[in-house]
């Protein structure tokens, strides 16, 4: 039943408030925390999950004083499902909490932080507050300069994930105790503004110094491009300072000058292309150095000179050549611990490379270019243990290359080149614990590997070694993994491994292996695992017999026939033989107690049965899906203690029995075992009706669990229609077996004839029953019968005799067949019925009589059928139906008549419309008389949603409600007629038409004039905007002479955001502008006023963009303030735009700011939805058609040095740029364009055109900016690569820009 749209609508409305509403409660936690015995007052911790900040406001409210003093730490995570805003209030309790210590603010939507907001928590050790506004990128955090004034205790404290773009001068200052300082995840974009150098003027004149004691500093996943001079000079403390993932492409030579207690430094995952010589000159305390992750192809002589405490050095993902990796490099370095320098392009090791480290344990040189290794390249490294040399390209080792590695554990020679091996190789290497040779072209196993008498792990997979003997690993008794995969290796001969006593993991996986010896392992004890697939083996028998240790075997993807479990030893646990040609799992000798296997995994077999010694009583997990598996013996899963899972999907199996599952009790304190049965062709008999039932048998803890039951299907044994089900859908009595007779226990009669109570099938039939004899089916379809048989089983529930040729059925044909529910008697050539046909079918209540040849149903031949449902008599020849017919039948939901002859019908008599859910009345045409159109109206408009009919049909041709339409008009005309044979006349006739249109004229003029009269400005918009016409203003300006359209005043923090969309699209479209920051240069700030006056002059609108930017920065300048007064007081009145980016609520504490918002002529919000109509209804009109984007500069300005306008890419509209809103395009210029050290390019009309439409429709706008013309020398990086600032920009065909989101 389809629902109302209002009604899911509504349902929809309920469930998003209930949401709400639980999502607004306040959900807290009280702990108390443990005190030291100098602290014995009670010490509170308060955590909340709340919709805001002011929620908690509820919870605190109704705390005493004494209360609210006990609570130390306080953590709120607000709701981030939906967008709700929070802010800091001096007036909330949460700010006033005495005795805090701990105050965390966690997914609160906090837009600015007010001035010594927590000046009352004066013993505030530790503040978090994160807003997690990386996910909404239209929403930032600004701070006041006071924002933490009054926190002298403050150690710690986290402002990371706030899009913060900007923190104004000196607002960590007054944080005297500070020590760590977390501003990570967020887009600040200059390190200078941070307030952490004292550098000043210089020595003479000093800045402020601030922040001291600082002694951890987080800046990474920000917006930094750059590291300036004397940035950090006043953090004399700072002991770590973390700047990874920005996006530095320069340090300056004294960067970190006065960070004297630096001991790590993070720069990794940047755009450093060189680092200045002098950058460490401070740092000498310096441990940890990561640069990893960067494009830096110079190491500049003497940068890492006098870094003698330096521990640990990450030079990896770079650019590095062996030109800039030389002697000098890494001279002093006598602590270095750990160098990595893979993944860069060093060709060569050169002899005294790393002559003064003595103290490297560790050292990195893999995906780089190295072809030769010079002789005593590594002879002073004599604590040296781990050295990784993989990813080269080194051809052969000559001998002695590692000399001086005496302690050398882990050499990694893998993914070279090499084809061959020195026998001196490694003569000096004797503690070598592990080697790695793998990904080379060796063809036998080097004889220098024998001499490593202490080898513990050889790995020689993916070469080319042909065979191994007994003698190949002779001396390694100390080695316990060997690795030989993918190799082409075809026979192992006896003893191959024998002499490797201390062998525990041996992989042979994917060789060409066809015949293993017996006794090719030993007989070892050690030997734990071994690995064998992918090869061609066909027969394993004497393999493993003697390896009384072995627990893993893997034999998969081979081409194995037979299998039994006297193969295996009896310490396997876990055994792997899948995608095999085993057709038997083989127990012979019935070894399941002695078997410990665990693991059996067997799929992708020819296996045909399973039964009881198929699998190990000790199993837990068992695989048998996708072989060909059609008898599952009962019992097979008895005394499997320690079943856990089976899988049985992708099989052949049809019938099983429930003892096929059954299982011992399993324990209430263990889970069921889970079963998969799915994708078998199983056929749904009696015999399987439990299994829909299986998972509800859980309470007896002897079946297991099937865990896709609702997705198995199965074929009925008698259907109609498809025969694949789902089980789950299927009713008990859908679950049927064949019978050819059935005698009852209690029936005495079954030796004779005529027995009432034997079950006997028709011949020609096929009948069924379900596991009850609940359900009994008797089929005779299209069985050539004439007349309805004799024996049909009186306890039949279902009769099919469809397909026969009964031509007349006479009376009591189905007498004492109480319980027959479907009777099937469609196309059976049936012509007539008698009135006792159906006498005794009491349960009747599915009956088709479909595709016959009845011709008339008088009323009395379905009089019995009290309990029918569903009733088919389409397709006959049907012409008249009695009055009754359909009397009796109270239940009766589905009636098809369709495609008959009936023409006398009165369903309004004989339908009762309750019930009734299906009338199909297609292909009959009706006697539409007209007394009877009231009654057939009403009962089309009563069934209108169970009648299934296009148009029914009258015999006149037209359809039924054409009939009745026309008899209403028929009925009409005759009544006017009758009224207007006595109406007097009042008017001439002629004069009645011309006065009803005259009348209907004037309230059409009147309501036009109304309407236009409410909606004016709309309609002035309107017209405006489409044809360029000023309906209801003047088209006239007195001020058309000046020399620009409007003159724009906004924040310099705005530039962005007016440049690239107010300006550009005003522009566009013929308006020259002049822009104040853009066409304005004041030399100095007392030619403002004049500057800002003859520039109002010279236009003809002046636009003032007000923003919390421009509140905060211009309007609290008294000079900016006092020019935009006289230009107020100098413009006449209309000639003042204010274009608004922010809330009412933030113009309403300054007056004198209401008195300049006064003499506005007209106010626009941004975020209005006809922003851009409103704002070109509100300027004049252009004096010239819009043409290719033209700035005005202007050209005579008192006091000001003007210059030449720069116009950037204008906006354009694209499907998959991201929604920015003007507070977004205000801050991100560093992230949209390569600010302003890279010139702006020239944008064409195709690539930049963003319509009229597209602007109004939307305020907020969906921008990105198209440059068709690259920068030559703007270099970008390119996707996936690290190498950000060396590769240029691809060219780009005219009109093709390319595409930055923001």
């Amino acid at each position: 039943m389809v629902r109302h749209p209002l009604v899911a609508w509504l349902t929809a409305t309920v469930a998003v408030l209930n949401l709400v509403s639980a999502i607004s409660e306040p959900d807290c936690e009280w702990r108390r925390v443990l005190t030291s015995d100098e602290e014995p007052q009670v010490r509170v911790s308060l955590e909340c999950r709340l919709r805001t900040v002011a929620s908690a406001d509820s919870v605190l409210a109704n705390l005493t004083q004494a209360q609210l003093d006990m609570i130390t730490s306080l953590k709120i995570e607000c709701n981030d499902v939906f967008f709700f805003e929070s802010s800091l209030e001096h007036d909330s309790p949460v700010v006033q909490l005495k005795s805090l210590r701990e105050l965390q603010l966690e997914y609160c939507k906090i837009r600015f932080v007010p001035a010594a907001v927590l000046r009352e928590s004066r013993d505030l050790r530790s503040l978090t507050l994160r807003t997690h506004n990386t996910d909404w990128s239209a929403m930032t955090m600004e701070l006041h300069s006071d924002s933490f004034r009054g926190l002298p205790q403050l150690k710690t404290l986290d402002l990371s994930e706030n899009n913060i773009w900007t923190v104004p001068s000196e607002v960590f200052c007054p944080l005297y105790a500070l020590s760590q300082l977390n501003l990570s995840r967020n887009r600040l974009q200059d390190v200078a503004e941070l307030g952490f150098s004292d550098w000043g003027e210089g020595p003479t004149a000093p800045g402020k110094t601030c922040n001291v004691g600082l002694e951890e500093l987080d800046l990474s996943r920000n917006e930094l491009t750059s590291v300036p001079d004397n940035a950090f000079t006043s953090l004399r403390s700072l002991q770590k300072l973390l700047l990874q993932e920005n996006a530095i492409s320069q340090l300056a030579d004294r960067a970190f000058v006065g960070l004297v207690s630096l001991q790590l430094l993070n720069a990794s995952s940047n755009h450093l292309l060189a680092l200045p010589p002098e950058l460490f000159q401070s740092s000498r305390d310096l441990k940890e150095v990561y640069l990893n992750n960067n494009s830096i192809s110079v190491l500049a002589p003497g940068l890492l000179e006098g870094l003698d405490q330096l521990q640990q050095l990450d030079l990896s993902h770079n650019e590095l050549t062996s030109s800039w990796v030389n002697r000098d490099t890494f001279s002093g370095l006598v602590r270095l611990v750990v160098l990595n320098l893979g993944h860069n392009r060093i060709s060569r090791v050169d002899s005294h490379l790393f002559q003064d480290l003595y103290s490297l344990q560790m050292l990195n040189l893999e995906h780089n270019h190295i072809e030769s290794i010079a002789e005593n390249s590594f002879k002073t490294l004599n604590n040296l243990h781990a050295l990784t040399l993989s990813h080269n390209r080194l051809v052969k080792v000559e001998a002695n290359p590692f000399s001086g590695l005496y302690v050398l554990n882990q050499l990694f020679l893998d993914h070279n080149k090499i084809e061959n091996v020195s026998d001196r190789a490694f003569e000096n290497c004797s503690n070598l614990h592990d080697l790695g040779l793998s990904g080379n072209i060796l063809t036998t196993v080097p004889e220098a590997v024998k001499r490593l008498t202490f080898l513990k792990t050889l790995d020689l997979g993916e070469n080319r070694i042909q065979s191994v003997d007994n003698n190949t690993f002779q001396g390694l008794d100390q080695l316990y993994g060997l690795r030989l995969i993918e190799n082409e290796l075809v026979n192992i001969t006896k003893d191959s491994f024998s002499s490797l006593g201390s062998l525990q993991v041996l992989n042979l996986a994917c060789n060409k292996i066809e015949h293993v010896d017996k006794n090719a392992f030993g007989t070892s004890p050690t030997l734990h695992a071994v690995r064998l697939d992918g090869n061609k083996l066909k027969d394993i028998s004497g393999m493993f017999v003697n390896l009384p240790g072995l627990v893993w075997l893997n034999v998969s993807d081979n081409r194995l026939e037979w299998f039994d479990y006297a193969l295996v030893p009896p310490s396997l646990e876990w055994l792997d033989m899948h995608n095999n040609n085993v057709a038997d799992l083989g127990n012979y000798f019935d070894r399941r107690g002695d078997i410990k296997i665990k693991t059996l995994d067997a799929s992708f077999n020819r296996l045909a049965e399973v039964g009881d010694t198929s699998i190990p009583d000790s199993v837990e997990t068992v695989l048998l899906n996708d072989n060909l598996i059609k008898k599952l013996k009962p019992n097979t899963f008895l005394k499997k203690a320690n079943l856990t899972s089976v899988a049985l999907y992708n099989n052949l199996l049809e019938k099983f029995e429930s003892s096929a599952l059954a299982l011992d009790p399993v324990s209430e304190d263990r889970p069921l075992p889970q079963f998969y049965l799915g994708n078998n062709p199983i056929i749904c008999d009696c015999s399987l009706e439990w299994l829909q039932r299986i998972n509800q048998m859980s309470h007896m803890r002897r079946h297991p669990r099937v865990m896709d039951l609702d997705s198995l299907t199965c074929k009925l044994s008698h259907s109609r229609g498809s025969p694949h089900r789902p089980l789950l859908e299927l009713r008990p009595s859908q679950f049927l077996c064949r019978y050819e007779a059935h005698c009852f226990a209690l029936c005495h009669c079954c030796e004779f004839d005529a027995c009432d109570c034997e079950m006997t099938c028709p011949p020609n039939c096929t009948c069924y029953h379900d596991h009850t004899w609940s359900a009994n089916v008797v089929d005779c379809s299209n069985a050539g019968y004439r007349h309805v048989p004799s024996k049909i089983p009186m306890d039949a529930t279902e009769i099919y005799l469809d397909g026969n040729d009964l031509g007349e059925l006479g009376s009591h044909v189905f007498i004492g067949k109480k319980k027959l529910e479907v009777l099937y008697l469609n196309n059976s050539n049936i012509q007539s019925l008698h009135n006792r046909t159906f006498n005794g079918l009491t349960s009747l209540k599915i009956l088709h009589m479909e595709n016959n040849k009845l011709k008339e149903l008088r009323g009395f031949e379905l009089d019995q059928l009290e309990n029918l449902v569903e009733l088919y008599l389409d397709h006959n020849g049907i012409k008249q139906l009695g009055n009754g017919t359909f009397t009796n039948m109270k239940s009766l939901q589905v009636l098809r008549l369709e495609e008959n002859s009936i023409i006398d019908f009165s369903p309004w008599h004989q339908l009762s419309s309750d019930s009734l859910s299906s009338i199909s009345l297609e292909g009959n045409t009706w006697n539409c008389r007209c007394e009877d159109a009231d009654l057939l109206e009403a009962w089309l408009r009563d069934n209108a949603d169970s009648l299934v009919a296009n148009k029914p049909l009258c015999e006149t041709g037209e359809s039924v409600q054409e009939s009745v339409r026309a008899c209403r008009q028929g009925r009409a005309a005759v009544s006017a007629v009758h009224r207007d044979s006595f109406a007097p006349t009042i008017l001439p006739p002629a004069l009645v038409p011309f006065l009803a249109i005259s009348l209907v004229f004037f309230i059409v003029i009147f309501m036009i004039t109304t309407l236009a009269f409410i909606f004016r400005q709309d309609l002035s918009l309107w017209a405006h905007a489409k044809y360029g016409v000023r309906v209801f203003g003047d088209q006239n300006d007195p001020q058309d002479d000046r020399l620009y359209d409007a003159y724009m005043v906004y924040s310099v923090k705005d530039e962005e955001f007016v440049t690239q969309v107010l300006a550009a699209s005003l522009e566009r479209s013929g308006y020259n502008l002049c822009l104040h920051y853009r066409d304005l240069q004041v030399m100095s700030p007392a030619y403002l006023r004049d500057s800002v006056l003859g520039a109002s002059d010279a236009s003809r609108r002046v636009v003032l963009v007000l923003s919390l930017s421009f509140l905060q920065h211009e309007w609290e300048k008294p000079g900016f303030r006092a020019a935009l007064q006289a230009c107020a007081e100098r413009t006449r009145p209309g000639k003042l735009l204010l274009v608004l980016l922010t809330s009412d609520s933030s113009l309403d504490a300054d007056l004198q700011l209401q008195m300049l918002l006064k003499s506005c002529g007209r106010t626009l919000c941004w975020r209005d939805k006809r922003f851009w109509q409103k704002l070109r209804y509100s300027l004049p009109d252009p004096r010239c058609k819009p043409t290719l984007p033209k700035g005005g500069c202007c050209e005579s300005v008192t006091g000001a040095v003007l210059k030449q306008a720069r116009y950037s890419a204008t906006p354009t509209v694209d499907s998959w740029c991201a929604r920015m809103s003007p507070a977004s395009l205000t801050t991100q210029s560093a992230a949209v364009t390569q600010s302003s050290t890279v010139s702006t390019t020239s944008t064409s009309e195709e690539s930049s055109q963003r319509t009229v439409t597209d602007e109004e429709d939307d305020p907020h706008s969906y921008v990105s900016i198209d440059a068709c013309h690259p920068h030559p020398h703007a270099h970008r990086p390119a996707p996936h690569q690290h190498l950000y600032t060396t590769i240029p920009d691809p060219s780009y065909a005219p009109g093709q820009g390319r595409t930055y989101f923001v």
